[in-house]
């Protein structure tokens, strides 16, 4: 019984110091990630952001019942750091992405998401996400960089539940499954 006991305390004191040095890699970011990839030393991304109201990331990721910050923070291990000068992601080798200048959370998200499934480590986590949210719906190996897209504004909803300009848009984007119209 005291053999469990001390064992039961050194688990206790081991996760509590674990804990302590992830918060204090992240404190001064206001919405930390919720999840540390191994594989790096820094073990998570930033995306600064202009945005200052950490409650705008509580909208609804499309297609899901996720906010838009848990989906960022868990599934592709991104912390937000409020309040920047612009939007700019920083990869976990510190690599820096400009990112567009908007207040739309959901598009800034977006655009994060994108980005990170060009990476080599984020392409995993992003076919995770769309396996587990989006199976039947987007097709990974249809996703396309080099697409060329007309730009003619005949806007198509996605089974993702995003916008897209056009349907040549949702195809080089792997979405197998559209309508005409935004999505409402």
């Amino acid at each position: 019984m005291i053999m469990k006991i001390k064992i039961l305390v050194m688990f206790l004191i081991f996760s509590c110091s674990v804990n302590t040095e992830i918060e204090n890699s992240n404190s001064d970011i206001e919405l930390p990630a919720l999840r540390i990839n191994q594989s790096f030393s820094k073990g998570y991304r930033v995306l600064k952001t202009t945005i200052s109201d950490p409650f705008i990331f509580d909208a609804k990721f499309p297609a899901t019942d996720l906010s838009i910050g848990y989906v960022l923070r868990y599934y592709f291990y991104t912390a937000i750091d409020l309040s920047s000068t612009n939007n700019v992601l920083l990869s976990m080798n510190n690599n820096s992405f400009s990112m567009p200048e908007t207040r739309d959370p959901i598009e800034l998200v977006r655009a994060v998401i994108y980005e990170i499934r060009d990476m080599a480590y984020g392409s995993k986590e992003y076919e995770d996400f769309v396996e587990k949210y989006f199976s039947g719906c987007i097709d990974i190996s249809k996703i396309s960089s080099n697409c060329v897209i007309p730009t003619i504004y005949e806007p198509v909803c996605g089974c993702d539940g995003f916008n897209y300009t056009n349907s040549s848009a949702a195809d080089c984007n792997g979405v197998l499954n559209y309508y005409e119209g935004p999505c409402k």
